[in-house]
């Protein structure tokens, strides 16, 4: 009868053993599941804000004037020869070459005339000196946002960053709210440095540069006045 009990005993007890270790190891796997449910939500999330980030929504660059008649007019102020001109900037047609759709602007003042192309491509706005665009001259890349850089691989050297937002005061208006684009690039013999302040849906509105090379340039664009769609 001794016996009996004590084996009694000993299963009872090896079963309360075992219901223990049942409940310690539900409740291990409920703590793992939840944390694994935690950590699943938290990388989802952090994706969601990469993507963001990485991919800037296709219409970042509707704050760019870019369409058939948007026309500025500039003051150029060349501090190498003392003089100043009226620069006039117009968009006067498309064109498509490439597979790139391309916007035509034409630059005329009283000495000087050319063309410069402009291709729009998701985020990022390309500016090219001839129609067959090859060789990107330079670009801006959108959103504009205060430490925002990227590097142009069409010159040997070419890189530009959002320095500040200022405000700027020229002859068109007083903007309050102006992106400070800083630009530094670099080919054979040939250095420049430029600031340019980008206001958005209106455009450049002041603009200084400064090369160095078989052209020395040294000038300051202010805005006359706009047109823009």
């Amino acid at each position: 009868m001794g016996f009996l009990s004590s084996t009694v005993f000993t299963y009872f007890i090896n079963i309360v053993s075992i219901k223990k270790f049942e409940r310690r190891d539900m409740l291990r796997k409920s703590i793992i599941y939840k944390l694994s449910a935690v950590f699943f939500i938290s990388l989802l999330i952090s994706a969601c804000d990469n993507t963001t980030e990485n991919n800037p929504p296709a219409d970042s660059t509707k704050t760019f004037p870019n369409k058939v008649g948007d026309q500025w007019n500039y003051a150029v102020y060349d501090s190498l020869t003392g003089t100043v001109d009226t620069m006039n900037v117009k968009i006067v047609g498309t064109t498509g070459v490439n597979g790139k759709d391309l916007t035509i602007w034409a630059r005329t003042s009283s000495t000087y005339n050319d063309t410069i192309y402009v291709n729009v491509d998701m985020n990022t706005v390309y500016f090219y000196t001839d129609p067959y665009p090859d060789v990107v001259d330079k670009k801006i890349e959108f959103p504009l946002e205060v430490g925002k850089y990227w590097i142009n691989t069409g010159k040997i050297t070419d890189s530009s960053i959002v320095k500040s937002i200022e405000s700027v005061n020229v002859p068109a208006d007083n903007f309050t709210e102006s992106y400070r684009i800083e630009r530094n690039w670099g080919g054979f013999n040939v250095y420049g440095y430029s600031v340019t302040w980008f206001v958005d849906n209106v455009g450049i509105v002041k603009m200084y540069r400064r090369i160095q090379g078989f052209d020395n340039i040294k000038e300051t664009w202010e805005l006359l006045s706009y047109t823009v769609q």
